[in-house]
């Protein structure tokens, strides 16, 4: 993300609430005191053969993640969503296609949104109001449209660029660089098998402990309860 878009981003998280605009997660008083507490946040899912590796490694580690899934590949691997629910984890909309953010008009975003709503609910039962727009951009127009929807639009502060990546010691190498801070939202995606390597690298990292959370662990009023509202299907 250029600097002149990372200094937006700031200063829109400063004077927008948390409910509305997250970047990051502030410290709480819940949260465990003798590890950095940051959010594993996963792309562009679910992806048949990396999902199911990434969620055995979370289990293992007893880490938690935000997956911001695209509705057609939900629909496409259901049982992967059900899956991410039922292990403790939390899903996000991604829209339904991950257009190109130059080339989607509001309405076409907006629609997506709900394309996508509809298919995660069908599968789970669920509803979340979590928000990461394709490639972090969003328009005046889109994000007021999901600020009139009651969404909280989810980026991040933290980015390994995993999507550029080539092989796994580009990630490790990442790894022993990064410095964490509490609340860090970490941007990866688990369409690429680098997002795993990751979760290893830094589950194990000899240097400091960290505890991966939802992100709604950072907006709900009592621990890592995921703001989701579970509905019976019609």
């Amino acid at each position: 993300m250029n600097p002149i878009r990372q200094l937006i981003k700031k200063t829109i998280s400063a004077v927008i609430p948390q409910k509305l605009f997250l970047v990051h997660g502030a410290p709480r008083q819940n949260t465990n005191r003798s590890a950095i507490n940051i959010s594993f946040t996963f792309d562009d899912g679910p992806h048949p053969e990396y999902t199911p590796q990434l969620l055995d490694l979370l289990n293992q580690y007893q880490q938690r993640g935000t997956f911001f899934v695209i509705g057609e590949k939900a629909q496409q691997y259901p049982e992967l969503i059900e899956r991410i629910i039922n292990e403790g984890h939390e899903i996000g909309n991604h829209t339904f296609t991950h257009q190109e953010p130059s080339q989607s008009s509001t309405r076409c975003f907006l629609d997506e949104i709900k394309q996508t709503d509809q298919t995660l609910k069908q599968i789970t039962g669920i509803e979340t109001n979590l928000v990461r727009p394709p490639k972090g951009k969003l328009s005046l127009g889109k994000m007021l449209g999901l600020w009139l929807q009651h969404r909280t639009v989810v980026l991040w502060d933290t980015d390994p660029r995993d999507y550029l990546m080539s092989d796994l010691a580009e990630m490790k190498n990442w790894c022993q660089h990064y410095h964490p801070v509490e609340g860090n939202f970490c941007l990866l995606h688990d369409n690429h098998p680098y997002a795993i390597e990751a979760v290893r690298q830094l589950s194990e990292h000899q240097e400091f402990q960290i505890q991966s959370h939802t992100v709604s662990h950072w907006l709900a009023p009592k621990g890592d309860q995921a703001i989701l509202t579970q509905q019976a299907s019609a």
